[in-house]
């Protein structure tokens, strides 16, 4: 007993099952979170090492390289990237993807536990924690307000940033602009010699006076009572006033007497500005794996319940929301997906002129897409753009089994069967060709297993989203369908109303049929001249490729991209300030820029500025989002000799494509690295349609440089950590403690007044406490003045410089294609490698990926159709259709002027999928004619080519018109999503018709073929396998 007779003869369990689908679906709808791509986190630990007053150079050699040797066998690398500091070691160990980064955190640990023996022993103790790169702010708020910066600050780190760290799934909020409150105590120089004190000294008399200390309790007849001493400063007067020494006449010293002490801001490293205006900001990062629309939600309820308390004149303004452009993307996949529904069951209405066949069939598309988003659910998936990419592009096929279920039954009918019994022989008469497609469909996604690396995980949500979708298809095609079909059909011989309306409609399609039946029997007569011109199509898809061009992805023109500025190393922070003000007035100009968000300073760089320039939807806008970057690389052309970077945010956050072009060249001398980096920079300079091209490394900040004499300084119970301590106190200064005022924790930060810390002079006279009292640096150290690099970067233990590239007007395969040969001709020093990151290499992953994707997909359809058919042959014959729709779909998207990109090439693999369903349906026809009927091949096809002409139209048109929506799409995202859906209907439209034409000829060529070798090696032909059940 088959499914479709178990479903057509209890109805009741039938339509409770379909009822269970449906009820389940919208649960799992109702649970699924939305985000714009499938969550990607990548494992990655990070290793922080503190090493006070060492350069760059000795915490790479003293700790980098240590480092980087005890953890370079740790199961699961995939990278080490160093970045050397003064004063600091970052170790970052990355991952694959299917890495458990728990784990892989505790066997880092473990390593780098036992290289700690091999480090200074002036280093601190290494911290380590898994790091979140693909962090990145998901909102950003201006804080507006009629007090000052530093107020409105105060007011969001106290206030604002505590109640945002609660929200479940906030990461953690970060502030931006103002300035940070303190009490500074300037320290006179001269006093302190002349008194035989140091910084030191004085910072630990300030901590010592400024305590809590618990003395113990005794008892009060039942009650304990518990005495403490307060030593908390009540004032900046109880601060000044504290005893800091005794005068050689015993009388008291007091801190106001070696210092001015006064209520001030810490230095400013950092400053945010909101169209050219100084401004207080907060960035609200979500935690790795957590949805960002649902974070976004609960964070914005949060700020909106605490602007109640907000005080008069103060308010938050959200600027930057990347869960509206998530919800857009969002909701306009899911308009495609309706509209793109409503199109194919038009054509059903228009083949069929049958209204009961056209709600017959068109109740698969609810049932298969509605009973996904269950599997979706449990599978932990999101409405996502790949997801629902994977529904929306199916929308056509969805309906395709139940079309050809249903066109059957209904030819069963007009033969004068009852409706119970057209049902049982229609379903069963395509029961092999709709179980083959479907098979097919499944087949090609199969591979997905094998791809590794992000594409992989953005393609094993759309192949999986699709591939259940088309099951569910098929089983509402074997199980509601014909139940349906087999209670509601009507009488094809009762009087019809509309005759009149459906007459042309018959006439059109009756003329169609015998107009095929003439080509078909012309093709079978001129067999060769229909090979040579179809398969002479397939060698114009190399030349048309190499026109293309190809990318990673189609940009997206999300309405804003960002301008990163690097001055020359030593600009300080107000010099930045100043000479941005006339870039960010230019900018401001333009009537399509709506806001400028500033950064100066990121991670306290100075001389480095980001301005995220958000700009009209594209719409409504005039110029497209190239001529406004080309606009904002001409306003900062004032910046002489700055390195400018005009770029899109990152398509995946974490991937390592901060820029298109990423060439790293790694070696182990800086000489012979910087050689070949200028040399890389002048051949990018000169390709073209490569632009920002910049060298991400700068050898020549100016710095003092502290020489310690080790003996010297030994001699008087001095190491090198304790001068670097000594001199970092004097001169940037060291927390004494905290004065408690109002609630708040203010700061006391501690060094010399800035007339005593001007120069090297003045630094040579800072005393150091040694084993018998205060010791000059002078005495024991000299200084000296170099210029050395501000970061040593490391990737796979060698060091490294990056040049930084952009394609304008030019794909990036292009100009790939163009600067790689000629960068290949430099000569390297021994040790040297040269490798290509960036969306470079990503784009590189996923053609290698999706060659590999797009072979095993044949292999896999070959084994599916030879398991169905019972043949090697015939699998064959209907995978002809196969480099038919490639020219196609390649045709397609030359001529609409896209890019062999990853959109177009997962168009193309789900191509492969859908085109063999119209062959599968014509052979498996033939094949049965010949079984059932006794018919020649040639007999056989030349009546199934007209049979099965209308459900092959209907089926190709339902699933162009299906796709047609999200081709011709010009909402946000849709340049990702638009390829896919060109590739596809411009494939399914050639491969109907040369399929058509094509398949039969190839079919009676191996059929012939068969018959000649049995006759010549007299092989007794095997039956034909029975049909299934």
């Amino acid at each position: 007993m088959t499914l479709s007779s178990v479903a057509i003869r209890r109805p009741v369990f039938t339509v409770m099952v379909a009822l269970c689908i449906m009820v389940l679906g919208l649960v799992g709808y109702s649970r699924l979170g939305s985000d714009l791509f499938p969550d990607v986190s990548f494992p990655v630990v990070a290793v922080s090492v503190p090493y006070p007053g060492a350069s760059p150079a000795e915490v790479e050699s003293q700790l980098a390289k240590p480092i980087e040797d005890a953890i370079v066998g740790v199961n699961g690398l995939d990278r080490i990237r160093s970045f050397s500091r003064e004063g600091l070691q970052t170790t970052l160990v990355l991952f694959t993807l299917d890495t458990d980064v728990v784990q892989a955190a505790t066997e880092v640990r473990e390593r780098v536990s036992q290289a700690r023996a091999k480090f200074p022993d002036d280093a601190k103790e290494p911290i380590i924690a898994r790091f979140d790169v693909s962090a990145a702010p998901i909102m950003t708020y201006v804080v507006r307000g009629q007090g000052s910066l530093s107020l409105l600050r105060k007011y969001a780190d106290d206030k604002i940033r505590p109640e945002l760290e609660q929200v479940a799934g906030v990461a953690k909020v970060q502030i931006t602009g103002g300035a940070k409150e303190e009490i500074q105590v300037e320290l006179k120089r001269e006093r302190l010699e002349a008194l035989g004190l140091t910084p030191g000294q004085i910072v630990g008399r300030i901590r010592a006076e400024n305590l809590n200390v618990p003395a113990g309790h005794f008892w009060e007849g039942s009650r304990e009572i518990t005495v403490r001493t307060t030593g908390d400063f009540q004032s900046i007067e109880d601060l000044r006033n504290i005893i800091v020494a005794n005068a050689q006449d015993g009388s008291a010293v007091r801190l106001r007497d070696v210092a001015q002490v006064q209520d001030g801001f810490a230095e400013i490293r950092t400053r945010a500005f909101l169209n050219g205006a100084e401004a207080v900001t907060f960035d609200v990062l979500k935690q790795s794996g957590q949805n960002t629309v649902e974070v976004a939600h609960r964070a914005k309820a949060a700020v909106e319940k605490m602007r109640e308390k907000f005080p008069p004149g103060m308010d938050v303004e959200l600027i930057i929301d990347q869960a509206e452009l998530i919800e857009e993307n969002v909701a306009q996949v899911q308009h495609d997906i309706v509209f793109g529904g409503l199109m194919a069951i038009l054509v059903i209405l228009v083949f069929m002129m049958d209204l009961r066949s056209t709600i017959i069939s068109a109740i698969a598309l609810p049932t298969s897409v509605v009973g996904t988003f269950f599997a979706m659910y449990l599978l932990g998936y999101t409405l996502n753009m790949m997801s629902l990419l994977g529904l929306s592009l199916s929308i056509g096929l969805l309906i395709d089994d139940a079309i050809v279920v249903r066109e059957n039954i209904f030819r069963h009918l007009h033969m004068g069967k009852s409706p119970m019994q057209a049902a049982l022989d229609g379903t069963r008469e395509v029961t092999l060709a709709v179980m083959a497609t479907t098979a097919t469909i499944v087949a090609v996604f199969l591979p997905v297993a094998f791809v590794e690396g992000v594409v992989g995980q953005f393609f094993r949500q759309f192949g999986v989203t699709i591939s259940v979708a088309v099951c569910i298809s098929t089983f509402v095609a074997f199980t509601l369908d014909p139940m349906l079909s087999s209670r509601f059909s009507g009488d094809p011989n009762a009087p019809d109303r509309f005759a009149f309306i459906k007459a042309p409609f018959r006439w059109f399609f009756g003329e169609l049929d015998a107009t095929y039946g003439r080509v078909l029997a012309w093709s079978v007569r001129h067999k060769i001249v229909v090979l040579v011109i179809a398969f002479g199509s397939l060698f114009s898809i190399g030349s048309i490729m190499e026109l293309m061009g190809s990318e990673f992805v189609n940009a997206e023109d999300r309405a804003q991209f960002v301008v990163e500025i690097e001055l020359a190393a030593g600009t300080s922070l107000e010099e930045t300030a100043r000479a941005v003000k006339p870039v960010e007035k230019k900018l401001l100009e333009h009537p399509e820029i709506l806001t400028l968000f500033t950064k100066m300073g990121p991670d306290e760089e100075v001389n480095k500025v980001q301005i995220r320039i958000l700009t009209t939807k594209k719409q409504v806008r005039t110029d497209t989002l190239e001529d406004i970057k080309q606009y904002a690389r001409e306003a900062t052309s004032v910046l002489k000799g700055a390195k400018v970077a005009v770029t899109d945010p990152p398509f995946i956050e974490g991937a390592g494509t901060e820029a298109p072009i990423m060439i790293n060249i790694r070696g182990d001398e800086y000489p012979d690295i910087e050689r070949v980096a200028y040399e890389v920079e002048r051949i990018l300079k000169k390709t073209p349609g490569v632009s920002d091209v910049q060298v991400r490394y700068s050898p020549g900040r100016p710095e003092l440089v502290l020489n310690v004499d080790r003996q010297a300084a030994a001699d008087r119970g001095l190491g090198v950590a304790d001068v670097a301590v000594g001199l970092r106190a004097a001169m940037a200064g060291a927390e004494a403690g905290y004065f408690r005022r109002n609630g708040d924790e203010v700061p006391i930060l501690v060094r010399l007044d800035k007339e005593d810390r001007m120069d090297a002079r003045s630094l040579e006279m800072v005393s150091v406490l040694g084993k018998n009292g205060p010791v000059k640096v002078g005495d024991i150290a000299r200084f000296e003045r170099a210029s050395g690099p501000q970061v040593i970067e490391r990737e796979n233990r060698q060091r490294q410089i990056v040049i930084w590239g952009t394609p304008v007007g030019r794909p990036l395969g292009d100009v790939a294609a163009d600067f790689q040969p000629e960068i290949a001709k430099i000569e390297l020093a021994p040790g040297m490698s040269i490798y290509y990151d960036g969306e470079l290499r990503l784009m590189d992953e996923t053609n290698t990926n999706m060659a590999l994707a797009l072979l095993l997909g044949v292999v896999f359809i070959y084994l599916v159709l030879a398991s169905q058919f019972e043949s090697f042959i015939h699998p064959v014959t209907i995978m002809v259709t196969l480099p038919l729709a490639l020219v196609g779909g390649v045709l397609g998207l030359f001529l609409t002027g896209r890019t062999m990109a990853m959109g177009a090439m997962i168009g193309i693999i789900l191509l492969m999928g859908l085109v063999t369903k119209n062959a599968i349906l014509l052979i498996d026809r033939a094949i049965e004619r010949v079984r059932e009927h006794g018919e020649t091949p040639l007999q056989a096809i030349l009546e199934a080519g007209p049979e099965r002409l209308r459900p092959i139209l209907m089926t190709s048109a339902a699933m162009v018109l299906g796709m047609w929506p999200t081709a011709v799409s010009n909402a946000d995202g849709s340049e990702f999503r638009s390829p896919m859906a060109i590739a596809v209907i411009a494939g399914v439209i050639s491969s109907t018709f040369l399929s058509l034409i094509v398949a039969p000829v190839v079919y009676l060529l191996f059929e012939g073929a068969k018959d000649r070798f049995a006759r010549l090696f007299r092989v007794k032909r095997a039956p034909l396998p029975a049909p299934a059940e």
